[in-house]
């Protein structure tokens, strides 16, 4: 799906056209492709002369984010995070350059172009007026933010998960604690990237950006270093939390081990004890049990398998 959005030429609103109208070259426009088809790429390859293959590969999975000038156009490829089946992810999103035209490509549902979508028009006409390098860095500014939304949710979930470890003994703890660190981990691989690209910009490897553009993407820069450090500390919490639940649910372990241990060392002296009576051996000889032809032997075996159990049981009682 492509939609198009125009400065129109006295600069006094954004409108938007159809692919149709649209011409490259004009007054500053965005070109926006979500989900995009064969027949979207074959139409803005025939639209801007990018080839087809280079707008097939802008939103490639597997693609890091980098940029790449080209004669008349530049690639930035940044990753922007969206939610999937209620866990946190980031997807390339694909920016095409040109001097007075921005043409972003996505398989994912954005919140950051969504924004853009839902600015006011004396919004929007704002930030169109100021030029395609500002578009890029608003852009850019709005997918940090959205990084930063999603730590503070980890932060919370953090102080939630770490009041749990010593009381959760169940599988889904851990899974969750596992779902948490590896949001963690896919966010720190796309923001370092992504600061790469910022870093690029800073650089002017990109000749669309001037020297005053350049100045907006300090900040973007700390701020992508800062959200890197606070994804580094989030993960190695989560980390701690893991090792934490593990060592309670081994020590709990420890103490049912100990107390069956206990349990079956009562069982078994009375058990022992029965065992040795039940043989059943004549008393033809003063060596084979005369207890039991004495009256009162069921009442002796009795008492010993209980004084053996209470010894037992001080013995444990004194060593805790």
């Amino acid at each position: 799906m492509i939609t198009v959005w125009e400065l129109n030429s006295q600069k006094k609103e954004v409108r938007p056209l159809s692919i149709d109208q649209w011409q490259i070259g004009g007054t500053l426009s965005w070109v926006d492709c979500f989900l995009p088809t064969s027949s979207d790429f074959e139409i803005l390859s025939l639209k801007t002369g990018i080839p087809i293959e280079d707008l097939r590969d802008s939103v490639d999975e597997n693609k890091r984010p980098h940029i790449v000038p080209h004669d008349h156009h530049s690639l930035i490829i940044f990753r922007a995070p969206y939610e999937g089946n209620g866990k946190i992810l980031n997807a390339p999103v694909g920016i095409f350059f040109f001097k007075h035209d921005i043409i972003t490509i996505h398989r994912k549902k954005i919140k950051s172009l969504d924004k853009f979508r839902s600015f006011p028009a004396s919004q929007l006409l704002l930030i169109f007026r100021k030029g395609a390098p500002y578009f890029v860095y608003r852009f850019m500014e709005a997918a940090i933010g959205d990084f930063f939304t999603i730590t503070t949710q980890v932060e919370e979930n953090i102080d939630q998960l770490e009041a749990r470890a010593f009381s959760e003994n169940n599988s889904t703890f851990t899974k969750h604690v596992f779902i948490q660190k590896r949001a963690m981990i896919v966010s720190y691989k796309a923001l370092v990237a992504n600061r790469d690209v910022i870093s690029g910009i800073e650089k002017e490897y990109l000749r669309e950006f001037k020297r005053e553009d350049l100045l907006l993407f300090r900040d973007l820069y700390n701020d992508s270093s800062q959200l890197i450090d606070l994804v580094g500390t989030y993960r190695e919490m989560l980390t701690s939390i893991l090792d934490m639940h593990l060592s309670a649910v081994s020590t709990n372990l420890n103490k049912v081990m100990k107390t069956l241990t206990a349990l079956s060392a009562f069982i078994f002296i009375p058990t022992l004890i029965a065992g040795i009576y039940g043989m059943n051996f004549a008393p033809v000889s003063i060596w084979n049990m005369p207890e039991l032809g004495w009256k009162y032997g069921y009442f002796f075996a009795l008492g010993l398998m209980v004084f053996s159990v209470s010894c037992v049981f001080i013995w444990f009682k004194r060593k805790g």
